[in-house]
C-alpha cells in the first residue's frame, strides 16, 4: 500500500531543486541532509558535466526523483526506477512542482531475466532501503514487480545509466548488454558489498569495454565510460588550471 502523500505547503530548496517538506518522507537525518547541503551534493555537482543534450537517461533506485529533476534539465528523457512504491507519489509531485516533463516513473525492480517480484526492505529513512535484509535494521517489506533490465535499455535506446542502488549494483551487471549505453555513473557501497562487490561491477564493466573515468569519479561515486575504438586522448587534466593561473 503506498503512503498518501500530504498536502506539500513548505519546500526545501537545494541545488535549484524545489523539495516537498513532507516528514513522512523527509525524515529528520535526510532534513539535515539537504539543509547541510551534502544530499547527493557530489552527483549533483557533475551531472551537468557527464549529461548530454540528446541522452535518453536511466537513473535506477531514483529515490524522491531529485537526482532525475537535475538530470531532466540537461537530457533529452530521463527514465526514474524506484523499488519502494511509497516513493512513488512523492517522486511525481517533487518532478511537477520542478517542471519536469520529460520523465517517465517506473516502480519496479530491474534484473535479468527480470521476471517475477523481489521483496524489497523498508528502513526509516528511505535511502537506506535496498533489496537486502541486512545490514541495518529494516521497518517493513514489500513485494515490488522485476522488469528486464536489458529489455529496456534497448527498448528506451537508454544512453546513459544513473545507477544508486545500496549494494546491488555488485550483481546488476554481470549479465547485462548496455547497447547504446556510454555512460555508467554508480554509487558504490562497500559495506553492504565489501570489496568483493566492488571488484565484481570493476570487473563487469570492464569485460563490457568500460573503463574508470578519473575527472568525473570522487571515492565511492564513479564514471564509466565506454572505450571508444578510435579514442582521442583528452588533455592532461591540470593543464587547464596552469593556463588560467597566474605565475
Amino acid at each position: 500500500m503506498q503512503t498518501q502523500l500530504q498536502p506539500a505547503y513548505d519546500y526545501i530548496e537545494t541545488e535549484g531543486v524545489k523539495i516537498p517538506y513532507d516528514p513522512l518522507i523527509i525524515t529528520p537525518a535526510i532534513l539535515r541532509a539537504i539543509k547541510l547541503g551534502y544530499f547527493e551534493a557530489e552527483e549533483a555537482a557533475q551531472i551537468p558535466h557527464i549529461v548530454e543534450a540528446e541522452d535518453v537517461v536511466l537513473d535506477i533506485g531514483a529515490g524522491i526523483g531529485f537526482i532525475s529533476t537535475l538530470i531532466a534539465r540537461h537530457a533529452k528523457k530521463v527514465i526514474s526506477v524506484e523499488a519502494n512504491p511509497d516513493l512513488m507519489p512523492f517522486m511525481a509531485e517533487l518532478h511537477r512542482c520542478n517542471g519536469v516533463k520529460n520523465v517517465e516513473r517506473l516502480n519496479v525492480v530491474l534484473g535479468n531475466p527480470g521476471l517475477g517480484e523481489a521483496e524489497f526492505y523498508q528502513r526509516k529513512d528511505f535511502w537506506m532501503g535496498s533489496l537486502s535484509a541486512a545490514p541495518n535494521a529494516y521497518v517493513s517489506t514489500v513485494m515490488v514487480p522485476e522488469m528486464s533490465l536489458n529489455q529496456l535499455l534497448e527498448q528506451a535506446r537508454v544512453t546513459m545509466v544513473v545507477c544508486d542502488i545500496e549494494g546491488a549494483e555488485a550483481a546488476l551487471f554481470n549479465e547485462v548488454n548496455f547497447g547504446d549505453v556510454t555512460r555508467v555513473y554508480l554509487e558504490l557501497h562497500d559495506h553492504i558489498t565489501g570489496l568483493k562487490g566492488v571488484a565484481a561491477v570493476f570487473s563487469a564493466m570492464a569485460e563490457r569495454g568500460f573503463a574508470y573515468d578519473p575527472r568525473f569519479s570522487s571515492g565511492a561515486i564513479i564514471l564509466f565510460r565506454k572505450i571508444e575504438s578510435a579514442e582521442t586522448l583528452r588533455p592532461y587534466a591540470r593543464e587547464q588550471l596552469w593556463d588560467s593561473t597566474e605565475l
